[in-house]
């Protein structure tokens, strides 16, 4: 099974500004690792619109190039891929499991996720589920309820589901969100933590999703990451809010206030919204690449 170097993940680690002095136990070494990960490393769906392939690997040293090398990130299957990957490289007990995001009903088998076992407890660790993901290692507990980003709350129940055939025998993780104390909750995705999911399975579930007409990936435009209280003299610096690229606006939400930071009307102004605000800078042959999809932003004509 294919893991990292020292060398690598001390490049990684620089990437992220994540020093290992900085955590004491392996459940602290975790909790900040996510944090800065999800911070310096963006859930995005960039390659399936700025490039002449359209197509994403999951080959570990690809990632490693991409999201390092590159300063880019990726949606759930790339980052949570590479995530695992590092984490197994400092020796954790993980398994990779898949997931189905729920819209309307649960989809299917279209999502990853990491479960990491540390003095026999069991995490959900999911770096790629963008704004309502979890932020923080989440035991599996049954109606455990805890914050994400406040006053944003996470819950996870182990439950049948609607669907289900034969729901006396059949039970799942739910993952569901709360925007607040007195919002209804929101059930977001279900996954399988006692099945490990094979890179043969992920192989077919990438293929769907980075390929399908009707994959949200491949409709659309995003880069989001987490922002972190720099000004917090705590180590584990928490979070405060995302930033959010999506199509044609980036917007930033702090708590529960969000603001619209920017509109775009055409591809050079996003372009140079995703320099300005991830730090990402597309090649020439990049930024043609999306000419002609549905997802590019077309320059209004004042005279049309």
């Amino acid at each position: 099974m294919l893991t990292y170097t020292q060398d690598q993940l001390d490049r990684y680690f620089r990437h992220i500004g994540y020093s290992p002095k900085d955590a004491e136990d392996d459940l602290g070494r975790l909790t900040m690792l996510q944090l800065r990960h999800m911070a310096r490393v963006p859930f995005e769906s960039l390659t399936l619109h700025y490039s002449k392939h359209h197509r994403l690997s999951l080959d570990l040293e690809d990632l490693f190039e991409k999201i390092v090398d590159k300063g880019r990130g990726g949606y759930c299957m790339e980052v949570n891929a590479f995530f695992g990957a590092v984490l197994r490289s400092l020796g954790y007990t993980l398994i990779n499991v898949g997931g189905r995001v729920k819209k309307g009903e649960y989809n299917g088998w279209n999502h990853m996720v990491n479960i990491v076992t540390i003095n026999n407890t069991r995490y959900l660790v999911d770096v790629g589920f963008g704004s309502n993901g979890s932020v923080n290692p989440v035991p599996l507990e049954h109606n455990h309820i805890f914050t994400t980003v406040s006053p944003v709350r996470g819950r996870l129940e182990y439950k049948s589901l609607s669907q289900h055939t034969d729901p006396t025998n059949q039970r799942i993780w739910v993952y569901s969100t709360q925007e607040n104390s007195s919002a209804p909750w929101k059930e977001m995705y279900c996954f399988a933590a006692d099945m490990e999911f094979f890179p043969a399975d992920f192989e077919v579930m990438n293929l769907s999703t980075m390929t399908s007409p009707q994959s949200f990936f491949v409709q659309t435009v995003m880069c989001m990451w987490l922002l972190l209280d720099e000004d917090d003299e705590k180590k584990e610096q928490r979070p405060i809010g995302v930033l959010i690229l999506h199509k044609g606006y980036v917007k930033r939400r702090i708590g529960d206030k969000s603001e619209i930071v920017e509109h775009f009307e055409s591809e050079e102004q996003r372009v140079k919204a995703l320099e300005r605000y991830f730090g990402i800078v597309l090649t020439k042959k990049e930024k043609e690449a999306i000419r002609g999809l549905p997802s590019e932003l077309k320059t209004r004509c004042g005279h049309c």
